[in-house]
């Protein structure tokens, strides 16, 4: 049986969903492994998530800053991992893995795909010449062969300044699994009262927290939602403003079934499962300007895509002034899901990948 090995240091969130999404099918056909690093977001149980056939490993050294000590500890346990193994294919998930794997593993010896999951030379909240020497990073490690998978039409062409070799095979959710969570949720859903609007997320800079409060305080009779937590919870502040803590999938999914409109504010986002899966409840969305949120949300059919405060009022006064539109954008969101955005489309990409170019 050939062997796939997934390599990710930013084992949690999207990353995890991602690798848990590919590794659903693969174990199917292949003997897979992830060689994993634990970040606080890593669930304790995240185990329980794969199939009892992967086989993990966690990685020696693995940590999300540039650690030049750490960083070759990790080098050195990935080239005598490979070689202990010996894939038939490695799959590297974000930039620490990216870049570390692709100088660890003889790329002309074995299969090598590399997904960035959202590049850090795109983050806004570092200086202009950390995402400088990010980009310089970048363009270095594409020297070695490998393939650059993007999840998202945004990421693709944010890859031409640093590789020359891309494809873009979209990120998705798994419409079964989130039945399941639904019907949960259902069991936990209360009336609303209140017209509301939601965020779910780490409340932390990508995800804008200031604009999101100033976008709040100019509906002072609307209820908004923060369904997470995070380091600059204290920039939510307008009185209008509920903040819910870490919830369950369940739970989360409940908050978000009582709202009205979900409100996506991110100061950059490759393609958040988080969106997807308000647009597969059939909930319909305002959102950034980020690469990957105007690649699933179309202004005026799905939702509206906003580029500054002013846009996102109006927007949103829009919706709330006129239920029946937001509906059947909502219906929309939910209905580009089940077409474009899950995993049975990812999984037909990938095989026609592997067919055509690797195993």
């Amino acid at each position: 049986m050939k062997k796939i090995l997934h390599i990710a240091e930013a084992f949690g969130s999207g990353v995890l969903n991602y690798i848990k999404n590919l590794t659903a099918w693969q174990c199917r056909d292949y003997k897979v492994y992830v060689a994993y690093g634990v970040r606080p977001e890593t669930p304790e149980n995240f185990k329980d998530q794969f199939p009892t056939e992967v086989e993990f490993i966690k990685v020696n050294g693995f940590t999300r800053e540039i650690d030049p000590a750490n960083d070759l500890k990790a080098l050195f346990f990935i080239k005598k991992l490979v070689r202990e193994i010996k894939p038939d294919l490695i799959h590297l998930h974000s930039t620490k893995a990216g870049v570390l794997g692709r100088w660890a593993i003889n790329c002309n010896r074995y299969r090598v795909l590399y997904s960035p999951h959202a590049y850090s030379f795109l983050m806004m909240d570092c200086s202009d010449l950390k995402r400088k020497l990010y980009k310089h990073i970048e363009r270095i490690s594409d020297r070695k062969n490998c393939l650059t998978v993007t999840d998202i039409d945004g990421e693709l062409e944010a890859s031409k300044g640093v590789t020359r070799h891309a494809i873009c095979i979209a990120n998705g959710i798994n419409p079964s699994e989130m039945d399941e969570i639904i019907t949960k949720a259902e069991k936990l859903r209360r009336p609303n009262a209140h017209t509301t609007i939601c965020m779910l997320g780490k409340v932390v800079p990508q995800k804008d927290p200031i604009l999101f409060n100033e976008i709040a305080k100019a509906f002072p009779d609307v209820n908004f939602l923060w369904i997470g937590a995070g380091p600059l919870e204290p920039e939510l502040k307008s009185p209008n403003i509920e903040v819910t803590g870490w919830l369950s999938r369940p739970e989360a999914v409940a908050k978000i079934m009582e709202s009205d409109i979900f409100l996506f504010p991110s100061a950059w986002e490759s393609l958040s499962i988080a969106l997807l899966e308000v647009m597969y409840i059939g909930k319909p969305c305002v959102v950034s300007a980020a690469d990957g949120n105007r690649d699933v949300i179309e202004t005026g059919k799905n939702g509206y895509v906003c580029r500054k405060k002013e846009e996102y009022v109006e927007a949103l006064h829009m919706m709330l002034e006129n239920p029946e539109l937001a509906k059947q954008m909502g219906d929309k969101a939910h209905c580009d899901i089940l077409e474009k955005y899950n995993v049975g489309v990812m999984e037909r990409k990938y095989r026609k990948l592997f067919n055509e170019y690797i195993l």
